[in-house]
């Protein structure tokens, strides 16, 4: 019987802006093929925007499209056949915290610690709990990757209001950007730290030796808009997304975000990319799951 490997999570697994070819788990997967001569089977059920759940709002049209349905959970209620499953890799919690909230220094109430508390440690092993009982194969693996830094004070200054503007924000005349940007790298980088430990707490307290946590293992160095480092995709000079996929997703937005009040989500929409994994990072987390599999 062939090895089987599921998928999924955020826009994260789901690999945003990147070809088949080259998303982490098809890495992954190619990785385990000499290991497994009968074959490796992928299903990837993972979607951009995805939250872990309970929640409901537009259902995705295709993996790019970021939106909140099916969650992680539904996902997971999803999984045909779950006691045949080898691998498993998923993620989730960013999105439950809100990007916008990541990116913005304002935005103070509940604090970003309690944000990424209930996503990332109280809201994962809720998830945990219901895969392990969904995947019941003693041998079935379940790996948990987690996030990265995505703005550092390594990010080039003048790209960042490029970014903040896809989130619908700018920077007041009245602030000073050279202390809003220090703020904001601060955010992001509290962001990382945070939802690491919660998740690797999530995975610790769920109490199931199949289950393991793998960091990313990204640096400031590898944080959006940091020249020649970068492991995340960033936008053009002309604000345009930098990955292949640019083309194919825009039609998933047309028909994803095509109401009236919709303008600002598919222009989100258009320019998902920036701030994921490039191909070079998405290498990186391959390596990661690999080592952390002992392959």
């Amino acid at each position: 019987m062939a090895f089987r490997m599921i998928t999924l999570g955020d826009s994260v697994t789901w690999g945003q802006g990147l070809p088949e070819d080259e998303k982490f788990d098809r890495l992954v997967q190619e990785a385990l093929k000499p290991l497994h001569p009968e074959g490796v089977t992928l299903e990837r059920l993972a979607h951009s925007g995805a939250i872990i759940g309970p929640g409901s709002g537009r259902t995705a049209t295709g993996g790019e499209a970021p939106v909140s349905s099916p969650t992680v959970l539904e996902q997971l209620a999803q999984v045909p056949s779950p006691g045949t499953a080898d691998l498993v890799i998923l993620t989730g919690g960013i999105n439950d915290v809100g990007i916008a909230k990541i990116l913005n220094p304002l935005s103070l109430i509940p604090s970003l610690r309690r944000r990424v508390e209930e996503a990332c440690h109280d809201s994962m092993l809720s998830l945990l709990g219901a895969a392990r009982a969904k995947f019941r194969k003693p041998e079935c693996r379940i790996v948990v990757t987690g996030y990265y830094t995505i703005l550092s004070d390594k990010s080039r200054p003048l790209q960042i209001p490029d970014l903040l503007a896809l989130q619908g924000m700018s920077v007041s005349e009245f602030v000073d950007e050279s202390v809003f940007f220090d703020l904001l790298s601060d955010r992001c980088e509290e962001f990382f730290t945070r939802s690491d430990a919660a998740l690797r707490a999530a995975v610790a307290d769920a109490g199931d030796a199949r289950i393991t946590f793998v960091s990313s293992g990204f640096t400031d160095e590898n944080a959006v808009f940091v020249p020649g480092t970068s492991l995340l995709w960033g936008l053009t000079e002309d604000l345009e997304p930098e990955d292949p996929v640019a083309g194919p997703r825009r039609l998933q937005c047309d028909l994803t975000f095509n109401q009236v009040g919709d303008l600002l989500r598919r222009e989100q929409c258009y320019r998902a990319s920036a701030g994921h994994p490039n191909v070079q990072g998405a290498i990186q987390y391959a390596a990661k799951i690999c080592a952390g599999l002992g392959i």
